[in-house]
């Protein structure tokens, strides 16, 4: 959550820098946070865990779309394409093991 404090501050829905850039830093530093080790854990993705990156991938969303916070998360990710928090850990956490196979 300090991470969206943190953008919260350096751009308001007003000013400051613009969706684009939103989006870019929630790709490069969200996402890259919350897919740190996916390999371990990604495969083991629970229904209550989704849910739980759900709402954390909805905070930013709405920041970098200025969508009301009744918009469902479908619609933001969506308008915004980006694609599930749990899919994207899932990809990595494939990607990781099938490089892992190739190289040994």
């Amino acid at each position: 959550m300090d991470q969206y404090q943190h953008l919260c501050r350096i751009a308001g829905k007003t000013w400051g820098i613009n969706k684009n850039i939103r989006r870019l830093l929630y790709k490069t530093v969200l996402e890259r946070t919350l897919c740190h080790g996916a390999a371990t854990w990604g495969h083991n993705m629970t229904s209550r865990l989704q849910k739980k990156l759900d709402s954390i991938q909805r905070l930013f969303l709405l920041y970098i779309t200025g969508a009301y916070r009744t918009t469902p998360i479908a619609a933001l990710q969506v308008a915004t394409g980006l694609q599930p928090l749990h899919l994207k850990i899932q990809q990595e956490a494939t990607y990781a093991r099938v490089a892992r196979a190739i190289s040994s």
